[in-house]
């Protein structure tokens, strides 16, 4: 007989024996599985705020301000997370900024009147 068949009846023996013997032991080897802590709460999901409703329709006549002059038109702050791009931070800022300005001309503001 080969030795690897022997091995694998000798496990299967010793797993039968193991398996009868709990059997034999009844319900009082079930025991412990009470002691383990309670299961973890589920995360619940959280509840999306509902769009709100649209606003009711203007009256014909009724003077409305002009749609590009809101509210948020009004910020001009980056929000915290926006970069100025790369070409424009460190030591090559001045370069870049002397470029643009021999190639685009002064600013409008500084620029004289047109006649």
């Amino acid at each position: 007989m080969e030795p690897a068949l022997v091995i694998k009846a000798v496990i299967g023996l010793v797993a039968f024996a193991a398996w009868a013997f709990g059997k034999l032991k009844g319900e009082a080897a079930a025991a412990p599985i009470a002691a383990t802590p309670p299961p973890m709460p589920r995360r619940t999901r959280r509840v999306r705020k509902a769009p709100e409703p649209a606003a009711p329709e203007p009256a014909p006549g009724a003077a409305t301000p002009a749609p590009h002059l809101d509210e948020t038109s009004l910020v001009v702050t980056r929000p915290a997370r926006a970069h100025p791009r790369s070409q424009f931070r460190g030591a090559s800022a001045l370069r870049q900024a002397i470029v643009a300005r021999e190639v685009l001309g002064p600013p409008l503001s500084l620029r004289p009147p047109r006649v």
